[in-house]
């Protein structure tokens, strides 16, 4: 058992603990990884996966359940591994594109979802894109917020020179409820939006050491790099259905995906695209009401 470190929300208290329509468990993957996913609707309806980026957790989804159960959807949204509630594994390799894909297949195939369609934000759009790309029958629609893929990831090279191994021994100590934050600012056009909840949600998972130590591994060990507008576009192109990407205006830490999203759209890939006046990088979570009409007009 990990010592966690002291002065966070525990584990019980975290979302969605007291709400009366979303309920989170934590399930057992083939491989022995236990993951934390949250759901809320029928079962028999048309599921939703949510997926989240770096450094958040499920919370980023707390306002989609409603919405989207009222509109007739089962909705699931889970932890990705190193973050919120899901495990945190100590090998480098499980922080990998592919076997965070593998883990986002092992979800779906452990809640047995014969279809699905998959709402995914920054790092996780760059999963959902190689899920949909793999011609996975199971996955319908794929909406992409803020794909990190899109775009160029500000001070992700900068991370890298400045967090080396070694840093692991003390990383744990040095996330400071502040530090949370900060960063949390720098992912809003308007700041003002976030609470002091927030805050507490997003400092919670640093109680445990791992999620430190997991945070930097995902920093070396993802694959970041936008791929050539023309190899991603013949990718694109042989796709049967659209894809709708959804950017926030003002979005500080994926610079230039406008621009490489308009020269995808002009190469032919079926791009249908929406742009959130004044929203930042984690849109979806900022001006939720907005994205999630945006969602529904793209999957109905």
């Amino acid at each position: 058992m990990e010592v966690r470190l002291r002065g966070r929300l525990d584990p019980a208290e975290m979302f969605p603990a007291g709400s009366t329509h979303v309920q989170a468990r934590q399930i057992r993957l083939a491989d022995g990884m236990s993951i934390r996913i949250a759901e809320s609707g029928d079962r028999s309806h048309p599921a939703v996966l949510l997926l989240h980026g770096w450094g958040a957790s499920l919370y980023m989804w707390r306002d989609w359940f409603q919405p989207l159960v009222a509109a007739g959807r089962y909705v699931i949204a889970m932890d990705l591994p190193g973050h919120g509630l899901s495990d945190k594994p100590d090998d480098p390799r499980a922080y990998r594109l592919e076997a965070l894909m593998a883990t986002v297949r092992s979800v779906i195939d452990q809640e047995r979802l014969e279809s699905v369609d998959v709402v995914a934000q920054s790092m996780a759009g760059t999963i959902a894109l190689e899920l949909a790309l793999e011609r996975d029958s199971r996955v319908r629609r794929t909406i992409l917020v803020n794909p990190a893929c899109f775009g160029r990831v500000r001070l992700q090279r900068l991370a890298r020179v400045v967090s080396p191994p070694i840093v692991d021994h003390v990383l744990p100590w040095l996330v400071a409820r502040w530090i949370i934050a900060s960063t949390h600012r720098m992912v809003y056009g308007d700041p003002s939006r976030i609470t002091a909840r927030d805050e507490d949600e997003y400092w919670a998972p640093s109680q445990f050491p791992s999620f430190a130590r997991a945070m930097r591994t995902l920093v070396h060990e993802f694959t970041w790099e936008r791929p050539p507008v023309a190899a991603l576009a013949t990718r694109l192109r042989a796709m049967t259905g659209r894809f709708l990407v959804v950017l926030g205006t003002r979005d500080s830490l994926v610079r230039d995906a406008r621009t490489y999203t308009q020269a995808l759209a002009r190469a032919g890939a079926p791009l249908d695209v929406r742009e959130v006046r004044g929203g930042g990088h984690a849109v979806n979570e900022e001006r939720a009401a907005e994205v999630v009409a945006m969602s529904l007009a793209f999957l109905d």
